[in-house]
C-alpha cells in the first residue's frame, strides 16, 4: 500500500469513529456540564446535615433522604466562576 491509500484508509476510518461518537451521542453528553447545588437540610430549625450535589439525580436523592428522615431543607444553585 503506497502511502496515498494508507492516508486515505486511515482519513475514511477517522471519519466512521467520528460518525459513531454523533450518533451515540457520547460526545454531548460528555460536554454537557453538570450543575451543582448547595443543600442544607435543618431538623427543628437546626442546620444539621449540608452538602454539594452534582446533577438531578444526586439532587432527587438528596430530597428524598431529607424528606424520608423529616428534615426541611434549601437548595442553592452554585454559580459558576
Amino acid at each position: 500500500m503506497d502511502f496515498h491509500n494508507l492516508s486515505l484508509a486511515l482519513y475514511e476510518k477517522w471519519e466512521r469513529a467520528q460518525d459513531a461518537i454523533e450518533a451515540s451521542g457520547l460526545l454531548e453528553r460528555f460536554l454537557d456540564k453538570v450543575q451543582a447545588y448547595y443543600c442544607e437540610a435543618f431538623l427543628d430549625d437546626e442546620l444539621t446535615w449540608y452538602e454539594t450535589v452534582y446533577g438531578e439525580d444526586e439532587l432527587q436523592e438528596f430530597k428524598d433522604d431529607a424528606i424520608k428522615a423529616g428534615f426541611t431543607f434549601t437548595v442553592q444553585l452554585v454559580e459558576e466562576n
